[in-house]
């Protein structure tokens, strides 16, 4: 079992000797003077590009970039193949990858994510799952999205939901505004998430349904969300990462990146939006109002090497999610943790736990060419961001500790 030296365990003021019993780290002595010892990170958020996409990644890739980004769970979306609208689908998506990180997979809520007909929530409320999504694919029928709330709640299942309005979600690769046109680029507006939150909050409201919506992106979807807690709503909400360092200028090449114009590993969906919606963004993390998803979303070279609007949209997340938040936050590594870990693993059906050991002092240099993760692209390639994830120790069951001398 890893031995880690005069390590700050999380919510304890004095330095420790602490022995991780992990169910699948080596043995190994590590220093960890002036690094901390927290709850592993939870993905809100991921696509695991297998089955069916092994260009995009392998049990392999996915769980070696977990580790390095700290993650221990992954809450996977159904944008798999076969897509898993079944019971039996969720036997080989629930697994530990090679590392030991642990896959949490969402059953889709409509079959074939066609948006047509439900799944059949009640054979599926049996299995420990974190509750049934269609990924990025928005529900588009108000009738079906309310049957469902009806039967999440009726089976205490939760839905996993992106908010957006069907006919304006596929209007535009970038933000709205006159900087789209700047670019010549098609906009999505920012109307696109506050109508389809907008939708989601009612119908919750008249069904009682717990819901996880996002990535959201926008001022607006931020002070909805605001409102539907302070209701007293059974909501959650979380942004990715890489949303509260970037906002729309990016596209242009504009710092903190120095990118040619154009560059599709910030094609994105929902795209960036504008600055003062990203500041809304991080004070909704500080406030503790939204949680920090990696939204791990990787792309292979033929997907993303095309013209901007042709490119999949997507960007890696795991490696990088942590510094980009703890950046972002100012090194408020209490808020950081706080959006990473103890808040997602809230949202898990079962109660699992794990170290991340991160030294918040030092810095990191994105370089996506030697990332773990089989894909290469990340959004925050080439930023210098704020703290290091050391290690991680998924499946931890018990720890024995001895004060230091």
């Amino acid at each position: 079992m890893p031995w880690i030296s005069n390590v700050h365990v999380w919510g304890e003021a004095k330095p420790r000797d602490f022995e991780v019993r992990s169910d699948t780290a080596s043995a190994a002595t590590i220093d960890g003077t002036g690094r901390v010892l927290v709850p592993s990170f939870v993905d809100l958020g991921c696509d695991p590009g297998f089955p069916g996409f092994p260009q995009r990644e392998t049990p392999q890739s996915l769980g070696d970039a977990a580790l390095a980004g700290g993650y221990s769970d992954l809450v996977t979306r159904p944008c798999v193949d076969p897509i898993p609208d079944q019971p039996e689908h969720l036997a080989d998506l629930r697994r530990r990858l090679p590392g030991g990180a642990r896959v949490w997979p969402t059953p889709a809520l409509t079959r074939g994510q066609a948006g047509l007909a439900l799944t059949e929530f009640g054979l599926l409320s049996r299995f420990s799952i974190p509750g049934v999504s269609d990924g990025g694919v928005i529900v588009a029928d108000t009738l079906i999205l309310r049957n469902a709330m009806e039967y999440a709640h009726r089976f205490k299942l939760r839905l996993w939901l992106r908010p957006g309005d069907p006919a304006l979600d596929g209007l535009g690769v970038v933000h709205d505004s006159p900087f789209a046109t700047v670019l010549g680029l098609r906009g999505n507006p920012a109307t696109n998430e506050e109508i389809g939150l907008s939708r989601i909050f009612s119908l919750v409201r008249a069904s009682g349904a717990a819901v996880v919506v996002g990535p959201l992106g926008t001022r607006a979807g931020v002070a909805l969300l605001r409102s539907a807690r302070a209701e007293g709503l059974p909501i959650t909400g979380y942004v990715a990462a890489r949303s509260l360092l970037l906002d729309e200028h990016i596209v242009e090449g504009a710092p903190p990146l120095a990118r040619m114009p154009y560059d599709t590993r910030v094609r994105l969906h929902p795209p960036l939006r504008a600055q003062e919606d990203r500041l809304a963004l991080v004070q909704g993390v500080r406030e503790k109002l939204l949680l920090v998803s990696a939204d791990h979303e990787p792309r292979a070279p033929e997907e993303k090497e095309l013209e901007f609007e042709r490119a999949i949209p997507g960007s890696t997340g795991l490696e990088s999610a942590f510094a980009a938040t703890l950046t972002a936050l100012s090194g408020d590594l209490e808020a950081t943790i706080h959006a990473l870990a103890i808040g997602p693993r809230a949202l898990l059906p079962e109660t699992v736990s794990g170290w991340t050991l991160i030294d918040p002092k030092s810095e990191t240099a994105v370089n996506a060419a030697l990332h773990l993760s089989l894909a290469r692209n990340d959004a925050l390639d080439g930023m210098r961001l704020r703290g290091k994830v050391i290690a991680c120790f998924p499946g931890e069951r018990q720890s024995r500790v001895t004060e230091s001398e």
